[in-house]
């Protein structure tokens, strides 16, 4: 589960949406890196995009690519499809 110690050190609290402990950390950490989020509170690892979707831009969840454009997955961004 990820979890923090508390301010007074007398306790755990759990990561915030958008970030994950990766376990025996003081501090839980962004979900930035490439395709990542986090849609629940006190994920131990942060989640990775699908096919066809993108991370939100506070990285707390994940939003349909747009007509016209793709994702293979685990990317930031959605892609143009390109003509044809």
């Amino acid at each position: 589960v990820g979890m923090r110690p508390n301010s007074n050190r007398d306790g755990l609290v759990a990561c915030d949406l958008g970030s994950a402990s990766f376990g025996a950390q003081d501090e839980c950490t962004a979900c930035d890196g490439n395709g990542q989020y986090a849609d629940e509170l006190g994920l131990a690892a942060c989640k990775t995009a699908t096919a066809g979707k993108k991370p939100t831009s506070d990285r707390q969840g994940v939003e349909n690519c747009p007509a016209g454009k793709y994702s293979t997955g685990g990317e930031d961004k959605c892609s143009d499809c390109g003509s044809g």
